[in-house]
């Protein structure tokens, strides 16, 4: 004799349990301190970007607090990450997958601060921009005495910041 089907429950999909969506936080939280500090950021930096607090950040970093979806996504888009490897422990990822993620990593580094940097412009009022141009020639004059015969590939020799 088979059993009766119980039409109630036919076709519904399990729900993740409390435990594995933990799991998944912590995961992700711990993918998203080692992508921030691979890349440099303070968590002070990155909370300014994402809008979110300081505090927040530790939180989710920590596995204690799981950010809501568009939080998620902002932070995936921020690091350059596909949302399956945010959720992925770094230890299960192949060495060939470890390499071409690391690759990947040091060509869109540049553009990731190149963005943050021009994201975090449009915060700044005209003092404190005069301040940012005034540095900025200070550190590429310091940095061509440095480096002598250097070219900037980027902006060319024609690159002037008072033109800016």
């Amino acid at each position: 004799m088979k059993p009766k089907k119980d039409s109630i429950t036919d076709g519904i999909k399990a729900v993740p349990t409390k435990n594995y969506i933990a799991e998944k936080c912590q995961i992700f939280g711990e993918n998203m301190r080692t992508a921030r500090k691979e890349r440099g950021f303070t968590s002070e930096v990155l909370a300014k970007f994402l809008k979110i607090s300081t505090a927040y950040v530790g939180l989710i970093e920590r596995g204690e607090r799981c950010p809501s979806l568009e939080t998620f996504l902002r932070i995936c888009d921020f690091f350059g990450e596909s949302y399956e490897a945010m959720l992925t422990p770094k230890s299960t990822l192949s060495v060939a997958e470890s390499k071409a993620r690391s690759r990947e990593n040091d060509k869109d580094q540049i553009v990731r601060k190149q963005k943050m940097i021009m994201s975090m412009i449009n915060t700044f009022d005209i003092k404190e921009l005069d301040h940012i141009i005034s540095v900025v020639k200070s550190f590429k004059t310091f940095s061509h005495s440095e480096r002598e015969g250097h070219q900037d590939t980027e902006f060319g020799n024609d690159f002037n910041f008072t033109d800016v």
